[in-house]
């Protein structure tokens, strides 16, 4: 069988992010390649209960542990607020679960929250008609961003969520070698203010069994939120100017905790010292726009918004839009006009911030931010999204029911 563990590497990236709807132009996983599901169990009710910021780090540190096993292998992944997908090849399976073993306990005994993880074979999905596809989005010439499509990324969740589900692979901390590296998380900014209002978080699924009628629908959503909010850089939920450095110790802790986990006290204590150096440092460089031999510091915070995952399509296009409550209200008007004609669902959250949580590979570029409502945007949106597609199945049971009754005896 052909080594395809650089396939995603080598996949030509799409130029813009309008072109990650077009799922046509997306490709196939390998079958020797697994989906790897991980999502913090109960992360509705942690957030309600205000842990939204541990939620969303065990979610990245969960992408910077699967990333760091092998940097030489590119792989695509997509953050969703309480968690991550991925797709890795067969040849890393041996190395990339005491990874997330370590993830699991990292997020156990540093955050208190119980991380879910399985995985499951892309084989065996196409091979029920379960259809895996990828595609890859430039973001900036140092960053690309991964797509997803088709039914097997939502069947590999249903089946890792489920008890007991036919091929799945579960992975359990206690169950072997728990060794993960952290290098690169960085959680280091301040959250960001809206500056019209409030940050939207914004799920949106079409509904139709044509990719084409799909296609027009997230195209015809993106026109309206042009048409509403104007270009992007009006409702980009970040801006180069207003990004600051964090010096509050409770924010600055999750960066410690993560790092640090493992470490003894210590050296845990140089680690916090250090990066409260390094924020100064920062606002020194970011203030007087200092280059040095290394890095474009005066460049930084622009890198920082391009390389951001505001926008993304894993099968859901998912957006943090900052805006106002009147574009907000015109929106949803909107959106809710092409639920009732049956041609998509969604769910919308209004958090007062944005959380930015980093993933630095280089200062030069190299550098990917994940960005989320300050309370749990995406997470909230989702219970929404949920609603209305259990609303939407239990109509449809009903109308089946009434076109073909059961015959009685």
């Amino acid at each position: 069988m052909t080594d395809s563990r650089h396939f995603y590497r080598d996949l030509p990236a799409l130029d813009t992010f309008s072109e990650a709807v077009e799922v046509k132009r997306h490709v196939s996983v390998p079958e020797d390649w697994w989906i790897v599901i991980a999502d913090v169990v109960g992360s509705t009710q942690a957030i309600q209960d205000g842990d939204y910021k541990k939620v969303n780090t065990v979610g990245v540190a969960c992408i910077a542990a699967v990333v760091n096993v092998d940097r030489s292998i590119d792989i695509p992944f997509a953050f969703g607020g309480d968690g991550a997908t991925f797709a890795v090849p067969d040849v890393f399976m041996q190395r990339i679960i005491p990874a997330l073993r370590g993830s699991q306990r990292l997020s156990r005994e540093s955050f208190g929250l119980d991380l879910r993880v399985g995985l499951v074979r892309v084989g065996e999905l196409t091979g029920q008609d379960f259809w895996v596809d990828v595609a890859k989005i430039r973001l900036s010439p140092h960053m690309t961003q991964a797509a997803f499509s088709g039914r097997g990324w939502h069947e590999a969740e249903r089946r890792v969520k489920t008890p007991d589900a036919q091929g799945v692979m579960i992975v359990r901390e206690e169950d072997g070698p728990a060794e993960a590296s952290f290098e690169g998380f960085e959680c280091r900014w301040k959250s960001v203010p809206n500056f019209n209002g409030h940050k939207l978080s914004l799920l949106v699924t079409a509904m139709s069994n044509n990719p084409g009628v799909n296609l027009d629908t997230y195209r015809a959503v993106s026109g309206k939120i042009h048409e509403i909010y104007g270009d992007v850089a009006n409702y980009h939920p970040l801006r180069p100017k207003r990004l600051g450095m964090a010096f509050n110790p409770r924010l600055l802790s999750h960066e410690w905790r993560v790092r640090t986990g493992d470490s003894v006290w210590g050296k845990r204590l140089g680690y916090f010292i250090n990066l409260l150096f390094l924020n100064l440092a920062g606002v020194y460089l970011f203030m007087r726009n200092i280059d040095t031999r290394e890095v474009k510091w005066s460049r930084y915070r622009y890198d920082m918004v391009d390389n951001t995952d505001f926008r993304k399509f894993d099968g859901v296009l998912r957006m943090v839009i900052d805006g106002s409550d009147a574009q907000a209200a015109e929106l949803e008007q909107y959106l809710e006009s092409q639920l009732l004609a049956g041609r998509l669902i969604y769910g919308v959250y209004k958090s007062r911030e944005a959380l930015v949580t980093c993933l630095v590979q280089s200062y030069n570029g190299n550098h990917m931010h994940f960005v989320d409502g300050s309370d749990g945007g995406y997470a909230l949106a989702a219970r929404g999204l949920k609603q209305q597609l259990k609303a939407l199945r239990t109509r449809t049971i009903i109308a089946d029911a009434a076109i073909f009754p059961s015959s009685s005896r």
